[in-house]
């Protein structure tokens, strides 16, 4: 056994209880096999979130002996069953499912959810098939035909999801589907890859959204034969390869939706025939039992619901994988289509990383040495907040080998909190207009298209022989400070925002707060001073 096989087997082992603990377990309980445990335990929640049943992969893991049982094989395949008809019990007449709150009808919670089931089922042995009722297959039935009449555009992952469990569904004869049902999604969808490797989530790249995609795509083309899942998955190898620092990370902070980790199913299934792709696995998730490692702050419903699904599935492909191969990296990259400057600079012992799209974040990766991070500015006025941490495409960019530009007005944003009248009205407007105020949700929570209404900010940077020079320039407002920004992101992302020890590594020290009365004209040097 390799040293990422154990490791993988160790965490798999540790983590297993706490996705069981998820399940409801009691097969007299009336949820049993729900996954939310908020719903069926502490009773929180007045309604299941179907996605979460995407536990069941870790149930169909532990029958297969990836991970080692210590339950019977018979009580772990009625866990199964069970966990089948909780989601066909969450199933509408419609089709759909809910997510966040009642009557979503939720995109990402069918695709999901339909995907997790039709792997477990379509893997599921010939000779004993499990034992549904025609009442369950009908069920899921018409979750997958409610997701074939559905896209989602905006989310590629999502997609992918939905296109993968479309396809393992159609291979599952009780469901009596169209064995082409999936083509014309198919056909949108991989026309959406962008030339430089990338999928589009919300506007440009995320790489943890990015490996959700490729773990889609290889069960995809495991249904269907389609090759143009392996061309997508190594065009999209390739960029994340391009995107690795100097201290073997990935530059977290520029993506598009923020999600600071990654999942290992499909790199591990792309490294048996990609080099590359096993020198990802072993950046990226050697050390996964280290307390600094992402995995281990990723917060239970994100880990338990999907992520540790995709470690699981991984596993029994570890040791199929070729040896790595260090690909040579360019010392300079600029990505046009999302606005990534990137200089490799101290005989690739440091790297530069400049997102234009996100308002000219920087990020500098050292091997062997904490990153140094400049999160841009946040502007507060009689507590109304501006940030320059914001991806758009409405940044005008002037960029060359040595310096990048960024100029453009700073986004107005805004922090939401609950209140049990919002999410009374929130359920009334869904039920009305039969889930479409998700759009209006969107807008506001993670769009904001008309935001930018703060005052005209620029960022340049340029690489100067063996130093790098910041220049910020914000425009006068007057009554308003502003302060270098943290982190965190005000655009909305379920799965974003878990905790990293990133979060200190702020630069220029230390923090203060300057008037924008007459604006602000600063320069900063790294490595000789602020």
């Amino acid at each position: 056994m390799t040293l990422i096989e154990e490791e993988f087997l160790d965490y798999a082992r540790r983590a297993t209880p706490r996705v069981l603990t998820q399940m409801d377990r009691d097969p007299m309980s009336p949820t049993f096999g729900c996954f939310d445990r908020n719903y069926w335990h502490y009773k929180i929640r007045d309604f299941p979130s179907s996605i979460l049943q995407q536990g069941v992969v870790v149930l169909d893991s532990i029958l297969r002996g990836s991970i080692e049982r210590s339950v019977s094989k018979e009580l772990i395949e009625s866990w199964i069953v069970g966990a089948i008809r909780a989601l066909v019990r969450q199933t509408r007449w419609s089709g759909s499912v809910d997510e966040y709150y009642p009557y979503e009808r939720s995109y990402p919670a069918a695709a999901f959810s339909l995907y997790a089931i039709g792997y477990v089922l379509w893997r599921w042995p010939l000779e004993s098939p499990p034992p549904l009722k025609t009442e369950d297959w009908r069920g899921l039935r018409r979750l997958a035909r409610g997701l074939i009449l559905s896209t989602e555009t905006q989310a590629s992952n999502q997609q992918a999801a939905g296109l993968a469990g479309i396809a393992l569904a159609t291979l599952l004869p009780n469901l009596h589907l169209d064995a082409e049902a999936h083509h014309t999604l198919s056909d949108k969808f991989f026309s959406t890859q962008h030339p430089e490797g990338w999928f589009p989530e919300y506007g440009g790249p995320d790489f943890g959204y990015l490996t959700v995609t490729i773990d889609a795509l290889i069960d995809f083309h495991d249904a269907t034969g389609d090759d143009r899942a392996i061309i997508a998955i190594d065009r999209a190898v390739e960029f994340l390869l391009q995107l690795i620092g100097s201290d073997g990370n990935l530059p977290w902070t520029i993506n598009s939706r923020n999600t600071d980790y990654v999942v290992p199913y499909g790199l591990v299934r792309a490294a048996s025939r990609n080099p590359a792709a096993a020198w990802l696995v072993h950046q990226l998730f050697n050390g996964i039992n280290t307390p600094e490692h992402f995995f281990n702050s990723i917060d239970d419903r994100y880990h338990c619901h999907y992520i540790f699904g995709s470690l699981v599935k991984a596993m029994p492909h570890l040791k199929k994988m070729m040896p790595a191969q260090t690909p040579k990296l360019p010392e300079y990259k600029w990505f046009e289509g999302c606005g990534y400057w990137i200089r490799r600079v101290h005989k690739g012992n440091t790297t530069v990383f400049f997102s234009a799209n996100k308002g000219g974040l920087i990020r500098i990766q050292r091997k062997g040495e904490a990153p140094i991070i400049d999160n841009g500015w946040r502007i507060n006025k009689k507590k109304v907040v501006w940030t320059s941490n914001w991806w758009s495409k409405n940044w005008a960019v002037a960029v060359t080998g040595e310096s990048v530009c960024i100029s453009g007005n700073l986004h107005r944003v805004r922090y939401f909190s609950p209140h049990p009248l919002l999410h009374l009205l929130l359920r009334g407007a869904s039920l009305l207009t039969f889930g479409k105020i998700v759009k209006i949700l969107k807008w506001l929570m993670i769009f904001r298209p008309y935001s930018q209404t703060g005052p005209k900010y620029t960022r340049s940077i340029c690489w100067l022989e063996d130093h790098l020079e910041i220049n910020d320039k914000i425009a006068p407002f007057y009554g308003a400070s502003a302060e270098q920004g943290p982190r965190q992101n005000h655009r909305h992302v379920a799965s974003a925002d878990n905790y990293s020890n990133e979060e200190s590594f702020c630069y220029p020290k230390p923090k203060r707060l300057f008037s924008l009365n007459e604006g602000l004209d600063k320069q900063y040097i790294w490595p000789n001073g602020a």
